[in-house]
């Protein structure tokens, strides 16, 4: 009897030890896969060579220079010439805050051609954008051309800009970038004392997206 229980312990022992020896082989495998895929993930991104960054800028409407055509006997019109800068002013602009050295601490300058409706009644309007966006330094040397299309929905209170755009220049440099760029654009804000609109400087912060290598 005494040697039926002593090995029944030793088979208890033993099926202990392989339990554990078991779980830490499939511990130490777990940990060697997520090592692995870390560096699949490392390497993809290295083959890929694009980096993702974001960049936010607050831009104002130097409204003295917008040429407007009213596009006959209807709601339509086109702005042919517009251009939007950060150059402080106020409480409006400042330099381009982003994780990519290329446009931190630079500044903007935008230029614009709208097609869009605008109701006289409501102040609401849409159409499509097209702009080309000059970043430059503060010797106002341009460090990179983009080119964005789009679109432009809401009212005077606030009209979304979405757009895609992509790297046309950058001097000196070889570099491929694109991505997405939107914001709210504003023109007016409400006045309750006189029930209308009440216009003020037009500006918006808009937000670059995108990647470059």
């Amino acid at each position: 009897m005494k040697h039926v229980v002593r090995v029944l312990g030793v088979l208890a022992l033993m099926m202990v030890l392989f339990v554990g020896c078991d779980m830490s082989m499939s511990e130490s495998a777990f940990s060697r896969s997520a090592v692995q895929s870390e560096e699949l993930s490392s390497r993809a991104v290295k083959s890929n060579g694009r980096t993702p960054f974001t960049a936010v800028v607050n831009l104002y409407q130097d409204y003295q220079s917008v040429v407007t055509e009213h596009k006959g006997n209807s709601n339509h019109y086109k702005t042919v010439e517009e251009t939007l800068y950060s150059f402080p002013y106020e409480s409006f602009g400042g330099v381009i805050e982003s994780d990519w050295d290329l446009l931190d601490g630079k500044f903007v300058i935008m230029n614009n051609v709208t097609n869009y409706n605008l109701d006289p009644q409501t102040a609401e309007l849409s159409g499509s954008n097209h702009s080309v966006i000059q970043i430059v330094d503060e010797q106002m040397q341009v460090v990179a051309t983009l080119q964005a299309n789009g679109t432009i929905d809401g009212s005077l209170l606030g009209a979304e800009i979405a757009m895609n755009w992509v790297l046309k220049d950058a001097p000196g440099k070889k570099i491929h970038a694109n991505g997405k760029v939107g914001g709210i654009f504003t023109w007016a804000v409400f006045d309750y004392e006189t029930m209308g609109l009440s216009y003020i400087l037009p500006n918006g912060t808009f937000t670059l997206t995108g990647s470059y290598k």
